[in-house]
């Protein structure tokens, strides 16, 4: 198998434009998590309801572009005699690549790089919120509320077990 044939050239620029709209999809996701993040913040709720439809429709679309880009790189690997196709890195397969293909490649893993280290620093957990969860669903609650809904859960404990308990509300909140 040499390099330079059409059918694993061609490959090689399925595998280029499949990365392409990944990382397209992967900045509209950053997109989305920072729009949300806003909506959360500011107990936008209806803004919150169209970022979760719209991330379902992105994560709907990045499950068939990995799945497209994980059959390239194993059929690439196939063709090179890679022991492990799934195993095949990005940096292997730029040595056999046209010169076009390669540069596109490492400026498509550099950004897959930026795009991933963003959407880490803004999902790391930050001091403004508590995050929360029961079962699948997940609750950011605001510092003043976890502490008011704390002093609520003390509260409750600290009664007497008579009957059904129930939890205080606190006006205005």
């Amino acid at each position: 198998m040499k390099s330079h044939d059409r059918e694993f050239q061609g490959l090689i620029r399925q595998l280029v434009d499949t990365l392409l709209e990944e990382l397209r999809q992967n900045q509209r996701l950053l997109r989305l998590v920072r729009r949300k993040k806003v909506a959360l913040a500011g107990e936008f709720y209806e803004e919150h309801e169209s970022t979760l439809r719209v991330e379902r429709e992105l994560l709907t679309n990045a499950v068939t572009l990995e799945r497209d880009r994980i059959s390239l790189i194993t059929e690439l690997g196939q063709l090179l005699g890679h022991p492990s196709p799934a195993r095949l890195r990005l940096a292997e397969i730029m040595l056999y690549a046209g010169a076009e293909c390669r540069d596109e490649l490492l400026e498509i893993r550099d950004d897959f790089r930026d795009v991933a280290d963003e959407l880490e620093d803004l999902t790391a957990v930050e001091p403004i919120f508590s995050r929360h969860r029961k079962d699948q669903v997940r609750l950011y609650v605001t510092p003043s509320r976890s502490k008011l809904l704390l002093e609520d859960a003390v509260a409750v404990e600290s009664r007497p077990a008579r009957g059904a308990a129930t939890i205080p509300s606190r006006e205005g909140n």
